[in-house]
């Protein structure tokens, strides 16, 4: 199968093909899943309407639900569950389920709601298709939203692909939640790692400002925020580690964001906020619906597609847009090179590099320089600690005066952020702190970041670090297959391009191999260059643009691979270095 976002011509060529589709109007679509050949076959079994490809099948059902929503629930997932019989290789990948009224009062004794009922229902019949495997079984991801229908529906989609169900590291388990939310739990793994094609994507379940098995937070703007962290925490690569997946899906992966809303009037606000979390390729959509629990304003679901992967057109990823230029997901600089804190593992050796700032005029150098030739989606003001930077206002003011990006964001540690600017809260549109547990920022910092957020309209994203993947090796590689797999499922090599010394490259660590190299006393020659020098390309040459290009393109890792582990590196505890630490690495 294939799953795309994109035009509605895309659809139109396609249509034979056609699995899935949700639709806004009749001119545009939201998304769709498209089978592989021309050879979908249309059947009903047990009042289920199937769509059958080779590696898919998508099915819905629907009844009146009357008064008994619990039996209605059960009756139908009883005939999904006897429609996929017929198909045993097959298994449940994500489950749609819209459900009339559903936190009104039920008439079933023992249930508050409909919402309790449905998931008694439901429990019953997940219990009885599983048997003696039923309590260690993984629940495929599903969202459950309200209908103003009297009709229960549910479709699904069903896959031949092994799928690999994830829960949420800061959620409790479905499955496992407590009494309070009803007589059975509701039953759905919080996501789902699935092989489509050329694409690995994570498909998210309905995902709501939930921790553990409480609901947080009152107001919107807190619960949206939430919702977006427990979407990072579940494809975070902290999160996969779990079950032994090296790579991470970021925001930014997200090819698609369907977002659920209580109220009407809150739409504008979500239309408005979400815009700038995401990717512009990803697409946004929005219905207005009940929430499975009355305090819940708003829920998203989300497909993400891991980096360095075909794109959804099977074109290569990068390439010259119609304005000549490289388009890019993001481009970041190091302002600051050296860092306040001396955290082991820094993916930038920042706690090794001595006192070092960019200038304001090199700054600006390569901002003309970016200005005709390359074009991301975010602009990164990085480090070491930007906001060690006397100048960060100016260069704040001069990235934003080539209008190199559409959105700036500054990544910090966060125990400066009292010292800054109102024209730094003013300016910036996003703003990413690791809030490490070995130096955590204090409770007024974070609540001053709340409030200029608040007042400015800028995006926060407080990641709390509890731990570092180990990067750098002091023997290389020599396993070729090994740095390949690295490579491969490092998504460094599209988040991180940078220039620095001028030369452009692909990935932070290999601008400092050389620096790391040296610092260990380890020769950094390669033949007659260097790893720095021959893993970055000079943005001085004439036909930088091709080179780039070919360089971005490239599946081959690499010089400075051999020495380091990429995100797939074992994780430890974030500490910090003392100066005796620091001095002993170096000698």
């Amino acid at each position: 199968m294939e799953f795309i976002t994109q035009s509605t011509n895309t659809l139109n060529k396609n249509s034979v093909k056609l699995l899935r589709q949700t639709a806004k109007t009749d001119q545009e679509f939201v998304d769709a899943w498209i089978s592989e050949t021309d050879d979908i076959q249309s059947i009903n079994l047990n009042g289920v309407d199937l769509k059958i490809s080779p590696n898919g099948i998508f099915g819905e059902v629907e009844i009146p639900s009357e008064s008994n929503i619990e039996e209605a629930t059960s009756r139908l997932y009883a005939s999904i569950f006897a429609a996929l019989s017929h198909y045993p290789d097959y298994q449940l990948l994500r489950v749609w389920n819209y459900v009339p009224k559903i936190l009104e009062a039920s008439e079933l004794q023992g249930f508050k709601n409909n919402y309790e009922a449905f998931n008694s229902g439901r429990f019953k019949a997940f219990q009885a298709s599983y048997g003696k495997e039923f309590s260690d079984s993984m629940m495929p991801s599903a969202s459950a939203v309200g209908s103003s229908s009297k009709i229960l529906r549910i479709e699904f989609l069903a896959v031949k692909t092994n799928v690999t169900f994830l829960e949420n590291k800061e959620q409790t388990a479905a499955k496992n939640y407590s009494n309070k939310y009803g007589q059975l739990p509701p039953l759905f793994s919080r996501g789902a790692i699935y092989k489509n094609l050329n694409q690995t994507l994570l498909i998210s379940s309905g995902t709501a400002s939930v921790v553990g098995e409480d609901s947080v937070h009152s107001d919107l703007y807190d619960q949206v925020n939430q919702s977006i962290l427990n979407l990072r925490i579940l494809g975070s690569q902290f999160n996969l580690k779990r079950y032994d997946i090296d790579y991470g899906f970021a925001l930014e992966d997200a090819v698609l964001l369907r977002t659920y809303y209580k109220n009407k009037e809150d739409e504008v606000f979500l239309r408005k906020y979400l815009k700038k979390l995401v990717s512009p390729d990803c697409k946004l959509s929005f219905m207005q619906a009940d929430i499975c629990r009355d305090e819940l304003l708003v829920e998203i679901e989300a497909v993400f597609v891991k980096k360095g992967e075909f794109e959804q057109n099977g074109k290569e990823k990068y390439f010259l847009n119609d304005a000549g230029k490289i388009r890019t997901e993001s481009f970041e600089l190091h302002i600051a090179e050296h860092c306040n804190l001396r955290c082991r593992d820094c993916c930038n050796i920042s706690p090794l590099n001595p006192q070092k700032f960019m200038s304001v005029a090199e700054i600006e150098d390569i901002c003309k320089f970016l200005k005709d030739s390359i074009q991301p989606d975010l602009f990164k003001i990085a480090g070491g600690e930007p906001t060690l930077h006397p100048e960060i206002d100016e260069i704040i003011r001069i990235i934003k005066q080539y209008e190199i990006a559409p959105q700036i964001r500054v990544v910090s540690n966060g125990l400066l952020v009292h010292r800054m600017s109102e024209y730094f809260w003013h300016e910036i549109d996003q703003l990413t702190i690791s809030n490490y547990k070995s130096a955590p920022v204090k409770q007024r910092s974070l609540d001053l970041i709340k409030e200029k957020a608040k007042q400015y309209g800028f995006v926060t994203n407080i990641k709390y670090v509890e731990q570092f993947n180990e990067i750098f090796l002091k023997e290389p590689f020599t396993d070729q297959k090994e740095i390949q797999r690295i490579y491969d499922d490092c998504w460094m090599r599209h988040r991180c391009h940078i220039i620095r010394n001028g030369r452009f490259y692909k990935c932070t660590r290999a601008a400092y191999m050389d620096d790391y190299l040296c610092i260990l006393k380890i020769d950094s020659k390669l033949g007659d260059t260097t790893y720095s020098e021959a893993d970055g390309i000079d943005i001085k040459q004439p036909d930088f643009k091709e080179k780039a290009l070919f360089y971005l393109n490239n599946k081959k890792p690499l010089a400075s691979c051999r020495y380091c582990l990429g995100v797939s590196g074992s994780l430890r505890d974030n500490v910090q270095l003392s100066k005796k630490e620091i001095r002993e690495m170096v000698e």
